[in-house]
């Protein structure tokens, strides 16, 4: 026979079906090294900071955003 959870158990078990993956996280370098930015290595070594670490699709968002930006 199954054995009846407690109230907090269903909360965890159905928390952990449903939490989204942790997104890795990369310094600079490692994306510039990364076959993912080959092509883009010069605008990545240009728009992300030196020291800071991003996820792949943050450095992504941030080369889009500034390619789509507005020349002053």
């Amino acid at each position: 026979m199954a054995k009846a959870l407690k109230n907090e158990e269903k909360v965890g078990a159905a928390a952990c079906e449903t939490a989204p993956e942790k997104e890795k996280i990369f310094t600079k370098e490692q994306l510039l090294n990364s076959e993912r930015f080959r092509g883009k290595r010069d605008l990545a070594r240009a728009v992300l900071a030196d020291g800071k670490k991003y996820s792949a699709e943050e450095a992504e968002k941030i080369m889009d955003k500034f390619l789509k930006g507005s020349v002053k």
